[in-house]
């Protein structure tokens, strides 16, 4: 089965590599789950690239803070997302296609992946 990953943040993760995505749970009261969700963990996935070792992550799996900080200075962020985000799901597959896209108005790239899901067991 293949899954399509929209993600906010560039993750230009080669085709034929093999990942492994994290969702995170939406621990938001159910009244509060129709709100813009940018600021929150469960928006986005993490993904790992298991052949690189390259992780990548919205800056909201790495710091508890809004905006995630000024785009003029290197933030300091973890290595992995922080170990207080409940994990809802985690699931490896094969990247199919992987398209990067420019957004002039956010200044940033988002990126679609089209991922070939493997069995549990593999």
């Amino acid at each position: 089965m293949a899954r399509t990953l929209r993600l906010n943040f560039p993750a230009p993760i080669p085709v034929g590599h093999t990942i492994e995505v994290t969702r995170f749970a939406d621990t938001r009261p159910e009244r509060k789950r129709r709100g813009d969700g940018r600021f929150e963990a469960v928006t986005f996935p993490a993904v790992v690239d298991l052949d690189t070792g390259i992780r990548y992550m919205n800056h909201v799996h790495g710091s508890a803070g809004g905006n995630g900080g000024l785009p003029f200075f290197a933030n300091s962020y973890p290595l992995e997302p922080r170990p207080e985000l409940p994990v809802a799901e985690v699931w490896r597959g094969r990247v199919t296609a992987c398209t990067l896209v420019m957004v002039e108005g956010l200044e940033g790239q988002h990126t679609m992946l089209v991922v070939a899901e493997q069995p549990a067991d593999s």
